[in-house]
């Protein structure tokens, strides 16, 4: 990453965003302001998340829905927007949201199951 550090400004970062989000990405744009070197780390971090066996399309859709179980809705908006752009169907979209509410609720679920054992086996 520091190679394309010397290589875009933070403007032209930040243009790149913009081109793939499809709007000025607001939050980095704040970022840079306060500290221009976490723009670029974090933009490193996405390149290396982004490298390796699992297609494209499915590390878009596991973000999206990582964001909506995580409930960060400002991620999930930008993750579905990109999806959109990148002709990812509204079907699919949804079907990771879905999926996410599954695995959420599961959670839930699979964190109770000591309180059930005391439930059915009583507190002691």
């Amino acid at each position: 990453m520091a190679q394309e550090k010397k290589e875009l400004t933070i403007e032209q970062l930040l243009q790149e965003m913009t081109k793939e989000f499809g709007s000025e990405p607001e939050t980095m744009r704040l970022l840079s302001q306060l500290n221009e070197e976490a723009v670029f780390e974090h933009s490193a971090n996405k390149m290396f998340a982004m490298k390796g066996q699992i297609p494209p399309k499915y590390k878009l859709l596991m973000s999206l829905a990582i964001s909506a179980a995580l409930g960060y809705e400002h991620c999930i908006d930008t993750y579905a927007k990109v999806a959109t752009r990148k002709g990812i169907s509204k079907e699919e979209i949804m079907e990771s949201i879905l999926l996410a509410r599954f695995v959420k609720a599961t959670t839930v679920i699979s964190a109770s199951t000591s309180t059930m054992h005391k439930l059915v086996n009583g507190f002691e």
